[in-house]
């Protein structure tokens, strides 16, 4: 097996056989709901007050221009 789940070879088989129009429907919503899962896991985190501090505090931390360039974080990295 191509490690692919059978869902996933069910779909390229479907897929095969539908109109271009259907597949670009097909890609709208799967864009769509990979968007939402996006946004729900960042409603997740926001919703944690503990890490929406932590982002509080980044943000400020920018703001003051304090904390680590990324071109210093990728130089040590």
């Amino acid at each position: 097996m191509n490690g692919k789940s059978a869902a996933v070879q069910r779909l390229e088989s479907l897929v095969d056989s539908l109109p271009p129009k259907t597949i670009e429907q097909i890609v709208d919503y799967a864009e769509y709901l990979k968007s939402r899962e996006e946004w729900e896991a960042t409603q997740e985190i926001l919703n944690d007050p503990a890490m929406l501090r932590d982002v509080e505090e980044g943000r400020a931390q920018s703001a003051r221009r304090e904390g680590t360039s990324w071109r210093e974080v990728r130089r040590r990295v």
